[in-house]
């Protein structure tokens, strides 16, 4: 047998000799009372927060739609009336 494949043994060995160690009662009730401290956590946030963060969302996604439909109406604009200085437009 060679180093390596004794190793490798050993190795294998040790695990049989690794017992499971029980967990203690304080720590099974923790982890029993995570989702009432979660659902605690979502009933926490007001209601008026939450529409409020949506009414924001939804005005920063019709200023962007407004925002690129302008934008696309200038380009069309200004590619019938091109000048030399147009590059600096990308600037």
């Amino acid at each position: 047998m060679t180093p390596n494949e004794r190793e490798i043994e050993r190795t294998f060995e040790a695990g049989d000799r690794i017992s499971r160690v029980p967990a203690s009662d304080a720590l099974m009730e923790r982890l029993k009372q995570i989702p009432e401290t979660v659902r605690a956590g979502y009933a926490k946030v007001p209601k008026k927060v939450v529409w409020a963060a949506a009414a924001s969302i939804a005005i920063l996604i019709v200023l962007n739609i407004l925002s690129a439909r302008d934008y696309t109406q200038e380009t069309n604009a200004s590619k019938a009336s091109s000048s030399y200085f147009d590059h600096l437009k990308t600037l």
